[in-house]
């Protein structure tokens, strides 16, 4: 097997611990397991990351970079704000399922990990989401679309927490059915029009 420069290995041990941490949890998974399934040794792996935390806080980060660019080349050529929020959560199912490693592996830490640098990168991730949405909120104020009592940051977070629902379902139980996915985005969107 021909050696990875150091930017090709990055990126495998990023792919390796996402895997290994969706499969079998932050917490639980070692650098060693990590080093083993990517077929390096540990000194290898601690050139590229000094730690465990840092291999998750970079699996967030470009979860989270690769978020914010889909979401902004989605609404690049909507006008309407409320067509913006309607195109990016309608987008939503496709993208979890896509990056649905990477989803497991921040909700799995958002919900039972007690380290303090990886919930920091959490809330760095969900404080870009909730900028996102209060930017959209915001311009519909501006442009009238949206009441002006629309708060943009309970806006925002009433569609992170049904984001956080809708990937919690749909990686651990069932896909919720598209027809129900679309009546509770206009459902929302409805309530927040003027």
């Amino acid at each position: 097997m021909p050696r990875l420069k150091a930017p090709q290995r990055r990126e495998q041990l990023i792919a390796v611990a996402t895997r290994l941490f969706a499969r079998h949890g932050y917490d639980a998974t070692t650098t060693a397991s990590i080093a083993e399934a990517a077929g390096v040794t540990e000194p290898i792996l601690y050139r590229h990351f000094k730690s465990k935390q840092d291999m998750f806080v970079a699996i967030v980060r470009a979860m989270s970079a690769q978020t914010m660019q889909e979401w902004e080349e989605l609404i690049s050529d909507v006008g309407d704000p409320a067509e913006r929020i309607k195109a990016v959560a309608q987008a939503v199912p496709a993208h979890i399922k896509r990056l649905s490693d990477a989803y497991h592996v921040l909700h799995g830490a958002l919900s039972t990990s007690q380290d303090k640098k990886v919930h920091g990168v959490l809330r760095e991730h969900y404080d870009q989401i909730e900028e996102f949405f209060c930017k959209v909120v915001v311009d519909g104020h501006k442009m009238g679309v949206f009441r002006p009592d629309l708060d943009p940051k309970s806006a925002a977070w009433q569609l992170i927490l049904s984001g956080i629902g809708y990937a919690m379902i749909t990686l651990n139980l069932d896909e919720v059915e598209r027809p129900v996915v679309d009546h509770v985005i206009e459902s929302i969107v409805r309530g927040w029009v003027k």
